[in-house]
């Protein structure tokens, strides 16, 4: 027998063949099996997640508990007929208002009812069909027979023609004492004798659609997924093949507003069977319950497949009904497939996150390649809504990368300022990654590893106050409430995703520091293990603790002490539900906001309160340039110096875009620590610029009183003038400083010295064992054209609101102004016993408050502060009581026993003799210029740093310092482009002689991506400077 033997490079080459081959055949089987077909299996409620619904079942009693609970939500939906479920399902013929008359509200004489007309009218289309109920009132409209009205016009498809429908029943049968057309819809609305539109019927029909329905899919879907009885499937399937024979021919345009059917579709009047932005929510439902109910679609016999067939027998419909594949090709080609399509043309369309999670779950639903891949791409790919040329709107992408790496800043919140509103860019990004995270035949689109969006959930945790309450930042919030916008399902999500201890400690805390009721997510596999992890975490470690913290790509410092807490905001002022509100400040002290942000405005829509007060500079705490609010396009500030000292914490800012006319606008702004528990602030706000400068500031509610100043009660008008009323509406056309909105106003036309305004709270907290109502005393100092104390209201239809605020307003004149302030929250007994203003001279001349400020401090416990802050960091300053300063900010602390601290940033305390004191660091600022820096995208980014004064410096002192380059942001023409180049150093990863790498962690450079290509925050070659903070103890 002859060998043969083969060299080992071909068995190679025959290996490789080999498996290529297999590889496009095991392809080729995965693109043509049955589920590729959308035919087999559910990609969102995959078998592991219903396995583990069994599981959780049987192992915890919250999940039996909500099991229950699903199975009672359910009855009243499977209490209905198979024909009333159907008969529920209207057509094209039949408009869709979310209101009936947003104006006027009721029909009876004109009463003015709420702006959301469902706190007014309400239905009940099971009890009371094709009925609306007037709360105000209690009558029932239409008062004619609109269901035998309707029932007469059905045609041969079982949809309503008006044109067969049979106008006897168009009487007022219920109030005859008003005349036969009082209250008469067929459809259309009601016109009164005043030619005002009631449109009852499209209000009904909007809200069976849009809250009925939605509600009875998720209801059965749930009992369905929580029990696996069919039932509860059976009645889901019946209104999805119903949906499915009218979807196609459905289109909200043609009822437009202007008309009086009012529909949410952001203006561009686009719609299926309702406005574009509701339309996301109903397509959620249909694609969820369809993935949920496919099981009992494998079935060849059911109740609900004799019904259906029943009715494709009697009515002309899209199909024939006469088995389950029937009723899955009718659902995926009538709604599946007009999904993509939909958005594209702008019917389908919402916030973000809105319409891209929607195609993304008709791509895991229909679950057929090469469709769902290019849908899922189309979800993630470049593109925006868009004005169509002739009319019409189209969305040419989801846009998601695009919104990652151009809308979502490098801390992770959304542009929106808000966080209320950025809260569901999490929400909405979260439930997209984890649609396609179930879907693993398209692995590139697992958004979980893309690091910005790992990036959003650490997010809002920063925010946080005190543990109970985030600032009520734009459209945010209220006085009234306190609110955390960091969600505990979501930080949970984390967790479970990325394993982060942090994440665990955060839930445990949203969670009111408790491990049970951790989660309630029954879908959860292998729960068990998974919640020993999170008790070990927090049995180890504790629950989160927060940290003052500078997010410099949102723009908010928190600077927090025992008991007191302050912030700083300078982000985005111009989006959709910010505030011109610009270096804003809030102060946190014993559980209480004590000087709290008006938040959420009354209407977020274009009227006059909003623009001129709600939202306008003049009613946050910051400083009002020229009579004008803010300008409303920039980005984010440029901080300059932060630091979380022990002796000082500190922030400073500078918002150059925020007036056009101010040569500066910067703001520093420090907590100055007294003990473990207390701390009082001291605020410098510096603006220069020709036109006139007023200071507002507003605590708590409570009562306010003052001293050093001689108010005389203005007679009559507002803060803008004696003949201006409040809220005139002539003024606020030629005026935009909302000046008019102050009202009750007493004014000091001449101030003399320090003076201060205090706030007591009208609310008592508990702290140290005592019921008290805490104060806070705000003293300003330095010189002003006058001073006044005024009312401004916050939005009062927001529950808990305060009916008024009280302001104080301090106003100069112009040019080179400083507003100086120390803030003193206190308990029950003040903590300051004197503040006086120090002189400060350079080279023996005086140096004005503009340049350099002093102050000292003198505690109740007998410590003595001396706090100054320059704006000429090489100047040599000697101030009154004899110390001498060289620098940005220092404090000087002097016991009562003699014991001396003296604090610098980015600066030294000198000997009288002006040598330097031996501080322990080795210089008051580090520089250099950036040799490299991480690009693309990284969980880890990295900053190559080129020193130019290092000399001996411990880099390992580098850590948790402040890294700021000049990217020539100041000098950018636009403004709404700008992005400071700030960034806190997590590690030091190696030094090379004056070469040091230093991490960031997941703080990208990338501002934006278009295309494939990225432009960096910064460049190589571009200066840096690292302030360092100094502290001797003797």
């Amino acid at each position: 027998m002859t060998t043969y033997r083969i060299d080992w490079k071909w068995k190679l080459i025959i290996v490789s063949f080999i498996i290529v081959v297999l590889y496009f055949c095991i392809d080729f089987v995965l693109m043509n099996s049955p589920h590729a077909a959308g035919q087999a299996r559910s990609n969102y409620y995959t078998a592991e997640k219903r396995q583990a619904v069994q599981d959780n079942v049987k192992m915890y009693k919250w999940a039996r508990d909500e099991r229950d609970a699903s199975i009672r939500r359910a009855q009243k939906y499977i209490d209905l007929s198979y024909e009333e479920l159907w008969s529920m399902i209207t057509t094209q013929a039949l408009p869709r208002s979310y209101d009936v008359n947003e104006e006027l509200g009721s029909v009876i004489g004109g009463q003015k009812g709420p702006r959301d007309d469902r706190q007014s009218y309400e239905i009940d289309p099971v009890a009371q069909p094709w009925k609306v109920k007037d709360k105000s009132n209690g009558m029932m409209f239409p008062t004619n027979d609109f269901a035998s009205y309707y029932r007469s016009g059905l045609d041969d498809k079982g949809g309503f023609d008006p044109k067969r429908a049979d106008r006897k029943y168009l009487v007022n049968r219920l109030y005859p004492d008003k005349g036969t057309a009082f209250g008469v819809d067929d459809g259309s609305g009601y016109v009164d004798e005043k030619g005002n539109k009631f449109t009852f019927i499209a209000f009904y029909n909007h809200w069976v659609w849009n809250q009925w329905l939605t509600d009875a899919l998720r209801s059965l879907r749930e009992a369905y997924l929580y029990t696996g009885s069919e039932k509860y499937a059976y009645g889901g399937l019946i209104l999805l093949d119903r949906v499915a024979d009218v979807y196609p021919d459905m289109d909200v345009s043609v009822y437009r507003w202007e008309d009086g059917f009012k529909n949410a579709h952001g203006g561009t009047g686009q719609g299926k069977v309702l406005g574009s932005i509701a339309e996301v929510t109903l397509t959620e439902q249909l694609l969820l319950s369809y993935d949920a109910f496919l099981p009992v679609l494998q079935k060849k016999t059911a109740p609900y497949l004799s019904f259906l067939q029943k009715k494709a027998a009697r009515y002309s419909l899209p199909s024939s009904k006469g088995t389950a594949d029937s009723i899955k090709q009718n659902f995926e080609n009538r709604i599946i497939r007009q999904i993509v399509p939909a958005v594209k043309k702008a019917q389908i369309s919402g916030n973000f996150g809105s319409h891209q999670n929607v195609i993304a779950l008709a791509a895991i639903t229909l679950d057929q390649l090469p469709e769902s891949a290019e849908w899922i791409q189309f979800a993630l790919q470049s593109g925006q809504l868009e004005r169509v040329a002739g009319g019409g709107w189209r969305i040419s992408g989801g846009g998601v990368y695009d919104v990652l790496a151009n809308r979502i800043d490098r801390d992770g919140y959304g542009d929106e300022a808000s966080p209320e509103y950025n809260v569901t860019w999490l929400e909405r990004m979260n439930s997209l990654a984890d649609i396609l995270d179930s879907y693993e035949r398209v692995p590139s689109a697992d958004l979980y590893k893309h690091p910005k969006v790992k990036k959003m959930f650490y997010a809002f945790l920063d925010l946080v106050m005190q543990g109970k309450d985030t600032p009520n930042i734009g459209d945010s919030g209220s006085i009234g409430k306190d609110n955390i916008w960091a969600k505990r399902d979501l930080v949970w999500r984390a967790f479970v995703k990325y394993r982060d201890p942090l994440f665990a400690q955060a839930a445990f805390l949203l969670n009111g520091n408790r491990t049970e009721g951790i989660t309630n997510d029954l879908f959860q596999p292998k729960m068990e293990a998974l919640l020993a992890q999170f008790r070990k975490v927090v049995q180890s470690q504790g629950s989160y603790k927060f940290k003052s913290i500078n997010l410099t790509g949102y723009g908010y410092t928190a600077l927090r002490h025992g008991d007191i807490e302050a912030w700083l905001y300078y982000g985005r002022n111009g989006t959709s539900h910010a505030h011109r509100d610009a270096l804003n400040i809030g102060l946190y002290g014993f559980g209480l906001d004590m000087a709290p942000d008006l938040g959420y405005v009354t209407f977020a829509d274009d009227n006059i309160l909003r623009r001129r007060w709600e939202s306008n500079t003049i009613s946050h705490n910051t400083v009002v340039f020229n009579k004008e609010g803010q300008q409303p396009n920039s980005w984010v500030g440029i901080p300059r110096h932060y630091d979380d000292g022990k002796y000082a914490k500190l922030i400073d800012v500078e918002a150059p875009y925020a007036y056009e006319g101010a040569d500066v606008y910067r703001r520093t702004f420090a907590l100055i620590p007294i003990d473990d528990r207390l701390a009082y602030a001291v605020d410098f706000f510096r603006v220069k610029g020709a036109g006139e400068q007023v200071s507002s500031f507003h605590g708590m509610e409570g009562t306010v009183e003052t001293g050093g100043l001689k108010l005389v009660e203005q007679k009559s008008g507002t803060y803008a003038g004696e003949q201006i009323p409040l809220a005139d509406p002539a003024y606020s056309e030629q005026s935009k400083s909302g000046y008019n909105y102050l009202y009750n106003v007493r004014k000091d036309k001449d101030p003399i010295g320090q003076f201060y305004a205090e706030w007591k709270s009208a609310k008592s907290v508990s702290y140290n064992r005592a019921q008290v109502k805490p104060n806070l005393r705000v003293t300003m100092l330095g010189s002003y054209t006058d001073a006044a104390v005024a009312q401004g209201d916050p939005p009062q239809n927001k529950p808990g609101n305060p009916r008024r605020l009280d302001y104080l307003l301090t106003r100069r004149p112009g040019g080179e102004s400083l507003f100086t302030s120390i803030l003193e929250p206190f308990a029950k007994e003040r903590t300051i016993k004197t503040i006086r203003r120090l002189s400060v001279t350079h080279e023996g001349a005086a140096v004005p408050e503009w340049e350099a400020m002093a102050i000292e401090v003198a505690l109740q416990n007998g410590r003595k502060d001396t706090i100054i802050c320059s704006l000429e960091s090489n100047r040599e300053y000697r101030l009154e009581n004899g110390l001498s300063f060289k620098g940005f900010f220092g404090l000087t602390s002097m016991s009562s026993k003699g014991a001396k601290v003296q604090y610098a940033h980015d600066g030294t305390w000198l000997q009288n003799d002006g040598s330097k004191q031996e501080l322990k660091s080795e210089a008051e600022r580090l520089v250099g210029k950036v040799a490299g820096f991480t690009t693309g995208w990284s969980l880890d980014n990295r900053l190559e740093l080129k020193f130019e004064n290092m000399a001996s410096f411990d880099v390992k002192k580098l850590v948790g310092a402040t890294v700021y380059v000049d990217n020539h942001s100041v000098t950018s023409s636009n403004s709404a482009a700008v992005r400071n180049a700030a960034y806190t150093i997590k590690s030091v990863i190696k030094q090379e002689g004056s070469h040091v790498v230093v991490s960031l962690g997941n703080t990208t450079f990338i501002q934006q991506q278009i295309g494939d290509r990225f432009i960096y925050d910064i460049q190589a070659g571009q200066s840096f400077v690292i302030p360092l903070s100094q502290v001797r103890q003797f």
